[in-house]
């Protein structure tokens, strides 16, 4: 079975990857955000999370949109699910070790109070992939019964599930106890109706993908237009305080994603060839995704004559770019080790953008949002 590439997604997976380990890097050198300026940029910088859920559909729906991938949950499991157990193992291990060694825990014990909570409910920052493959799940689904289903009614209906659900979890509070709290704090993030408006969005879009390019172009002022505005939205929600929660799990931010992604496939169908730093960090995205924290992590315990916490936006930037680049050196050897893309996913193909997308033999390496 033949796959078909789609060009703009190399563009928007890197944006997207990008834009999350400037977050955290942002955070990192002002500690989390208490500055009004970096709570702001690091708020908008958050649509990078959504953009990874609509471009694991889209490239889905893209490339099979009348039949099933083979080995589709082969190929998944073991380059996207394989790393997700051990990435979450190896995070609950160094935060184990932490809390054992503050507060004088046990070190089996600490490990288990974390283990559990990642592998099981993703409480880190792979939670992601817990929610791509309730969508992996969702589009078979789709392939088979959708053909029944009129795209305007699944679309409305979907935004609506989205747009409660997420209202109800930003409007409410919890009961008084600790599982309640915790699960408005974090857990309903892995649940799929907290972002089904973007898969199902991303479904017909692939589907229909010459419409939605004549459709960019029929409404290039929107496209521009919409980010800025859907931005200061979420920016006034915010400084009102309507919404308390600093992340993409926001109804305001379901507008201004949508409108991003928008943009960013406008943007990136003008370019003759994408640029090579996106290409590059696109193709590293997942090894990016997932050890970036790590790396950021290290460089707060490293001495102040470095530099990577005490000098404001060069910081950001050093931190930035050490991360990035440190994340990919990192999967790039564990990719020529054998059976070193199980554990931190397999390296994605290069695209020329000089030339029209085509079909290729060879399985798409299955990436942040991209598998085949």
């Amino acid at each position: 079975m033949e796959r078909k590439m789609n060009s703009e997604m190399f563009v928007l997976r890197s944006v997207a990857c990008l834009s999350i380990a400037l977050l955290h890097a942002l955070y990192r050198v002002y500690d989390d955000g208490n500055i009004s300026w970096v709570e702001s940029v690091g708020l908008l910088l958050t649509f990078g999370t959504p953009v990874f859920v609509f471009i694991s559909q889209f490239v889905l729906s893209f490339a099979y949109p009348n039949e099933i991938p083979a080995r589709f949950w082969e190929k998944r499991i073991k380059y996207i699910l394989f790393p997700y157990f051990f990435f979450g193992t190896l995070y609950a291990g160094l935060k184990g070790l932490e809390l054992s060694s503050s507060d004088g825990i046990p070190l089996l014990q600490a490990l288990w109070y974390y283990l559990w909570r990642h592998l099981l409910i993703g409480d880190f920052h792979g939670y992601f992939i817990l929610i791509i493959f309730q969508f992996y799940a969702l589009f078979l689904w789709f392939q088979t019964y959708a053909k029944r289903l009129n795209p305007r009614n699944v679309l409305i209906v979907s935004f609506l599930i989205n747009v409660i659900y997420l209202g109800f979890f930003n409007f409410t509070t919890p009961a008084d106890t600790a599982a309640a709290h915790y699960f408005w704090d974090k857990m309903y993030w892995i649940f799929a109706p907290g972002w089904i408006f973007y898969f199902t969005v991303a479904y017909y879009l692939g589907r229909n993908e010459l419409w939605f390019r004549e459709k960019l172009k029929k409404f290039r002022i929107a496209v521009y237009t919409l980010p800025v505005l859907t931005g200061a939205l979420v920016l006034f929600v915010n400084s009102q305080g309507w919404i308390t929660a600093h992340s993409s799990k926001r109804i305001d931010m379901l507008l201004f994603a949508l409108s991003m992604i928008l943009l960013l496939f406008s943007v990136a169908s003008k370019m003759k060839k994408v640029p090579r730093v996106l290409e590059w960090s696109s193709r590293y995205s997942f090894g990016i995704y997932l050890l970036h924290p790590l790396l950021l992590a290290i460089f707060v315990k490293l001495p102040a004559s470095f530099g990577l916490q005490n000098l404001g936006l060069f910081s950001v930037l050093l931190q930035f770019v050490g991360c990035v680049v440190g994340s990919a050196l990192i999967m790039n050897l564990a990719n020529r080790i054998p059976g070193g893309a199980y554990v931190f996913g397999r390296i994605g193909v290069r695209i020329n953008l000089s030339k029209p997308p085509k079909s290729l033999d060879k399985p798409i390496t299955p990436n942040i949002g991209n598998a085949n």
